[in-house]
């Protein structure tokens, strides 16, 4: 016996399974085209922080290696050190010795954000390099101590309670072209690493 199918029952199955499918096509499609692009982006946070600490390793590595400066015989000598850096905020150490007269012995420590400097104003200068703040504000304060020691064996402390900021940051260096360069380039990169916008998640 041969059954013909109700045209109105087809139509309605028919309707409800285009809007069924539909309903189910759309969102595995947008799963599929979202899920390389969630798979393939980095933790964006922790990308940053792993880069700052590279440029911050390649600083610390070349002032422990170049950032002595001697001028005389030992008549003053410049040791500068990075202490650290944290959230794109560095410290560094200056030691002054100078040896004219009664020895003397100033140790001033700077600190300054590294995303208020100028990157394409990093430049070398004979035997420094030179760091400036962005829009010739004030952004680098440094607190020195100091101590003075007389031929006669006597300390004294010499320092002056006050915080000092300035325009520019000169690091004195030993004079070595290639090592100036390497430190030139990894401040440049951590400065543009922290002037860089934060990404936005959505």
């Amino acid at each position: 016996m041969l059954f013909l199918a109700n045209p109105f029952s087809l139509g309605v199955s028919t309707l409800f399974t285009s809007k069924f499918m539909k309903r189910l096509f759309l969102p595995t499609i947008t799963l599929m085209c979202l899920t390389p692009l969630l798979l393939g982006q980095p933790a964006p946070a922790a990308n940053t922080s792993s880069q700052l600490q590279e440029f911050a390793t390649t600083i610390q590595t070349e002032l422990e290696n170049h950032g002595e400066r001697i001028l005389g015989r030992e008549t003053y000598r410049w040791s500068t050190r990075l202490q650290k850096v944290e959230d794109c905020r560095a410290e560094l150490s200056v030691r002054v010795t100078s040896n004219y007269g009664d020895a003397t012995v100033r140790t001033e420590l700077v600190r300054f954000s590294l995303g208020a400097l100028e990157p394409y104003g990093i430049e070398l200068k004979k035997s420094w390099l030179v760091l400036p703040c962005a829009g010739k504000e004030s952004c680098i304060s440094s607190n020195s101590t100091c101590s003075t020691k007389t031929k006669e064996g006597i300390v004294s402390d010499c320092s002056t309670a006050s915080q000092k900021r300035v325009e520019t940051l000169d690091l004195q260096l030993d004079g070595d072209p290639a090592a100036a360069a390497r430190l030139e380039q990894a401040f440049r990169d951590a400065v543009k690493l922290c002037r860089a916008p934060a990404p936005v998640a959505f």
